[in-house]
């Protein structure tokens, strides 16, 4: 889906004078009647024409905002230098149509207020683009209609996601006169938006043993399975916006009689919560209670764990068969997509 250049205010004076007025009201070059724009809003509505379920809950809504933490990570804050910042979410296609990807886009500009009228430009990317905003000074909020936007939307004949387009309504609300909060201390409380990073699916792309092994019988060794067997291809976690996790883990294990390696599978769900760089994950299904800790990476967008004396399959030269052993075991996962 394209991304709506939400261009935000901060206040212009009068180039070349002390003061100037508008329709209602003035301003001047300090920005001092316009100094309630001054601040961060939050793209708190985005109503779009049909109802769509992005982060697939089971309830649709035409507002896309309550649908998964993407476009509730979107953010303006206004200076009084007559300059703003903007960073915006959307979500947009994924690869095939398969699933969504959150998209971020950061813009800046400067803006005119003219009585209820605010006109921003944006001067970022080589780009000049007015947008037009009605701002509403009792409820401090920003409004406007993108009569041809364009959203992505669920095609249920060919079962993908596809690109649509449509009158937009968007909303902005200020929560916070700090204009370098830059989004950080959103006080919405139904926003997830410290969490979009993570939400999503993430694959296993090393399993790390203390010890190299030649699973595969081609003389060349090595301390990450992956390489030695399909089996763990095709394990992954995905983390939900509603604080649910899905996760298929697939392992080599032994056979009964060591002659040859068997692809053991189990699949699990549960809860899950962050705190800071720490994901710690509660299974709840199969009656029991398990949690895990992970180390999130955000800017590799990896997963990694340690699991202490974890068993894996190793291949004993002398009675020529596999066996299980127990050692640490260090696993990364990588992300694949985002939370849909």
């Amino acid at each position: 889906m394209k991304n709506f250049k939400l261009f935000m205010l901060a206040l212009t004076g009068c180039i070349g004078l002390a003061s100037c007025t508008s329709d209602d009201e003035g301003t001047d070059m300090n920005g001092e009647v316009s100094a309630d724009l001054v601040g961060t809003f939050e793209l708190t509505s985005l109503v779009a024409p049909m109802t769509q379920d992005y982060d697939n809950d089971g309830d649709s809504n035409t507002n896309l905002v309550l649908e998964g933490s993407c476009y509730n990570d979107s953010w303006i804050s206004f200076h009084s230098d007559g300059t703003y910042d903007e960073g915006y979410s959307s979500s947009i296609l994924g690869e095939g149509g398969l699933n969504l990807d959150c998209d971020v886009e950061t813009s800046s500009g400067t803006y005119t207020r003219n009585g209820n009228m605010v006109t921003t430009t944006q001067t970022s990317g080589g780009a000049t683009v007015n947008t037009e905003f009605m701002y509403d000074a009792t409820a401090k909020t920003l409004t406007r209609t993108d009569s041809n936007g364009s959203y992505v939307g669920w095609n249920s004949v060919a079962s993908l996601w596809a690109n649509l387009t449509g009158t937009l309504q968007l909303t902005f609300t200020k929560y916070t006169d700090d204009d370098d909060d830059n989004g950080a201390t959103d006080n919405d409380d139904d926003n997830m938006n410290v969490n979009a990073d993570l939400l999503g699916e993430f694959m296993l792309t090393s399993y790390i043993v203390g010890a190299a092994q030649d699973l595969d019988n081609d003389g060349d060794n090595s301390t990450n399975l992956m390489t030695e067997t399909n089996c763990y291809m095709e394990s992954g976690i995905r983390f939900n916006s509603d604080g649910t996790y899905e996760e298929h883990f697939a392992a080599s294990v032994a056979s009964i009689t060591g002659l040859s390696l068997e692809c053991e599978t189990e699949n699990t769900t549960g809860t899950w919560t962050r705190d800071g760089d720490t994901v710690t994950t509660t299974q709840t299904s199969g009656g029991v209670d398990i949690t895990t800790e992970y180390m999130f990476d955000a800017e590799t967008h990896q997963l990694t764990r340690t699991e202490e004396d974890g068993e894996f399959p190793s291949f004993t030269v002398v009675g020529a068969l596999f066996a299980m052993v127990t050692g640490d075991i260090e696993l990364t996962y990588s992300k694949e997509t985002t939370s849909n």
